[in-house]
């Protein structure tokens, strides 16, 4: 069992890697949005996806690392949270790292939720800003249709004149 602890050590602490690389990323993405620059903003999406799915990897190996723990303690729970992995490893050595490695990776996913917060924000104003800019252009590119009342002719007229008869 050591031996898997220390896997999974190694996969959290490569996942704490992944999510300090994807909050430096979220950073510069904010700069490029700041600054309008859609060509850096594309790059920056292509190298997010990339570590998104090496931790998308590394969460399948972490989860199948606690299911091996839990399965060799003779527990039957499936996908044990963290808690209960650090309540169960009560006074192992590994504990201690366990907590720290945990302690870490929930630090840095704040990080990283609070950059994203951020980016979405912004993406939300640019958003905004460029359907107020389509709006007023249109309304200046496009009158507004005007509906113009029609007359009605008097009943028995073909030319609309009137049909108030002078001569009676």
């Amino acid at each position: 069992m050591a031996g898997m602890l220390t896997q999974l050590l190694d996969v959290m602490n490569q996942q704490v890697e992944r999510h300090i690389e994807l909050h430096g990323l979220s950073l510069e993405e904010k700069d490029a949005i700041i600054q309008n620059d859609i060509d850096t903003l594309q790059k920056l999406v292509s190298l997010k996806n990339i570590v998104i799915s090496q931790n998308n990897r590394l969460e399948k190996q972490r989860m199948s690392l606690v299911n091996d723990i839990a399965e060799v303690l003779g527990l039957k729970e499936k996908d044990m949270p963290l808690s209960q992995l650090i309540s169960v490893m009560e006074g192992k050595p590994e504990q201690a790292d366990i907590i720290d490695v945990g302690n870490r990776l929930k630090e840095a996913m704040e990080k990283l939720k609070i950059a994203n917060d951020d980016n979405r924000e912004l993406l939300q104003g640019a958003i905004d800003f460029v359907e107020y800019s389509l709006n007023a252009l249109r309304s200046t590119i496009e009158p507004e249709p005007v509906e113009i009342p029609t007359i009605k002719k008097p009943a028995g007229t073909s030319d609309g004149a009137s049909s108030f008869n002078a001569t009676r």
